[in-house]
């Protein structure tokens, strides 16, 4: 585990995401590296109180950025990046219910994240371009670690479950 469970830095939500990512890792037998593990749990940290996130429709953020410009474009990218990745490795069957193909999250999610990676590089901003590109590169894997996570039926999992039902 990266994080202490308590200290007065660390929130209860960012330890419980530690451990959702450490489980899924576990799980799915992939170990990412630290960079992304952190992304990874920061993502889950970042969208916790997004209870709309199953009703959100991807391709609108995706298509509204190509209308902006800088930083309201890259938000949105990141965004439609960000939900992709949860609903492919959280919630899958969504997909289904959608009549998309499996595959349709995973799509959306690297063309978000790596079109994020080309405007930030095109404008300066290399080190954060080539950081969302590795993020595009390995969405696979945080996949493949997320629906691990999801697999635990008891657990960080179900944790997570349980307090996103008292959020509603």
């Amino acid at each position: 585990m990266l994080l202490p469970e308590k200290t007065p830095y660390v929130s209860s939500e960012i330890s419980l995401f530690e451990k959702l990512v450490g489980a899924g890792e576990d799980r799915s037998h992939v170990e990412l590296p630290l960079q992304l593990h952190g992304f990874l749990v920061a993502c889950l940290t970042e969208h916790l109180r997004d209870t709309k996130i199953l009703s959100h429709v991807l391709a609108v953020n995706l298509l509204r950025s190509t209308e902006l410009r800088g930083r309201r474009a890259n938000v949105l990218l990141k965004r439609a990046g960000d939900e992709a990745l949860l609903l492919a490795g959280l919630y899958p069957e969504r997909a289904l219910r959608l009549h998309v193909s499996s595959t349709y999250f995973r799509h959306m999610g690297q063309t978000a994240y790596g079109s994020l990676a080309a405007r930030l590089q095109s404008t300066g901003m290399r080190e954060s371009g080539k950081f969302y590109d590795h993020v595009a590169e390995n969405f696979c894997s945080l996949e493949r670690v997320l629906n691990g996570a999801r697999a635990e039926p008891s657990g960080p999992w179900d944790a997570w479950r349980r307090m996103l039902a008292s959020l509603q």
